[in-house]
């Protein structure tokens, strides 16, 4: 297949090595040309991971973001849920409306990006979709080297709108087989976990996060961070039954933190042990890291009012809200919260029906005003 991946990113670089190596042709696009050029001297990447790994070859790497799209039939677009309104720009006026973007993962992305398009009077695509977490757990090790230890098991994707899921579907499988078809991409976006577990491990373990490197995985998750973080996915997977959602749920206590239900989880069996042991998460964090700006600033939005329209209560994600926005001296409270992206009008039935027939429902003119 045909793949455009958009972005230099750590989940950009480990997402076109693993699927070169796959078979398929893979064209990655990174603005950055100084940046690219150990990736454009060589034409390769080289991917160390558990399953497929070793050098791959790129069908074509570049700067030039219209020459990475040309005749691709999915485009990854594996960037912070902070970049969707700049990748929207930059693929206004380069989509035919035969590919499929996926965005890994959305953070509701995917609607965010339509709207974006749709008010500039762009082509859309044949649907938009995105992934509930990512498909990799991974860093770079080097100018043209990451390191993927940890494959996610179950990939929930929901697809915008959800009455192309079939067609979406078939695509996005055929590069990531571990696909989890959801609902819509709401049901997909809440299942993501990075809000519930990385505003915690950041917010508890600040003083020694300020100290310079350190691993909030490792070192940081103590019993604190994990009663904050059990607090925040109650609360989440609350929102998820309030609003009619099916299981799994993908709850962090049973198959994330409990090995004996690990492999019914987003990343399997054996996952927190090998993300540990991989080192790669000894890193400089600071409140500009996208465990903040992203998982903070629009993940806990979007969680806090799909809490509203479901009518549960979330104190303790509008309690990290609070502090963030203190810590980060900005008000959190628009981000991607439904209200925040033109669905405050709407009835609970008026957006899932949106979900459903993305720009062909009754109510898309409204929210792209």
């Amino acid at each position: 297949m045909n793949v455009c991946i958009v972005g230099g990113s750590n989940g950009g670089y480990a997402t076109a090595a693993d699927l070169a190596l796959a078979g398929h042709r893979v064209r990655l696009w990174r603005r950055d040309a100084a940046e690219l050029a150990p990736v454009l001297k060589t034409g390769t990447l080289t991917l160390v991971a558990e399953e497929r790994q070793g050098a791959a070859r790129l069908d074509r790497a570049t700067s030039d973001v219209g020459e990475a799209l040309e005749g691709a039939e999915v485009v990854v677009v594996p960037l912070p849920a902070t970049s969707h309104e700049d990748v929207a720009a930059r693929l206004a006026g380069r989509l035919t409306g035969k590919e499929i973007v996926l965005l890994t993962p959305g953070t509701l992305g995917s609607y965010v990006m339509a709207r974006a398009l749709a008010r500039a009077g762009a082509t859309l695509p044949l649907a938009f979709a995105e992934t509930g977490t990512l498909p990799f757990l991974t860093r770079k090790t080097g100018p043209a080297t990451v390191a993927a230890p940890v494959r996610a098991a179950n990939l929930p994707v929901g697809v915008f709108p959800a009455s192309r899921a079939k067609a979406a579907l078939e695509r996005i499988r055929a590069l990531f087989p571990a696909t989890r078809p959801c609902v819509d991409v709401l049901d997909a976006a809440l299942t993501n976990v990075g809000p519930v577990i990385h505003p915690p491990l950041v917010l508890v373990n600040a003083a020694s996060i300020d100290g310079g490197r350190f691993d909030v995985h490792a070192a940081g998750t103590s019993p604190s961070a994990r009663k904050l973080i059990d607090a925040v996915d109650a609360e989440r997977v609350a929102a998820r039954h309030g609003l009619g959602y099916p299981p799994p749920h993908y709850d962090m206590a049973t198959t994330y933190y409990d090995e004996a239900r690990a492999s019914e989880g987003l990343y399997g069996a054996g996952a927190q042990a090998k993300l540990i042991a991989s080192g790669l998460w000894s890193e400089v964090l600071t409140y500009e890291h996208r465990y903040v700006t992203e998982d903070a600033a629009l993940g806990l939005t979007l969680l806090e009012s799909a809490g509203r329209m479901a009518g549960v209560p979330t104190p303790a994600v509008s309690g990290l809200l609070g502090v963030f926005g203190v810590l980060l001296g900005r008000d959190l409270t628009g981000g991607r919260a439904l209200d925040h992206l033109g669905l405050g009008d709407l009835t609970c039935r008026e957006v899932m029906t949106l979900f459903h027939e993305g720009w062909a429902a009754y109510t898309w003119s409204r929210v792209i005003r």
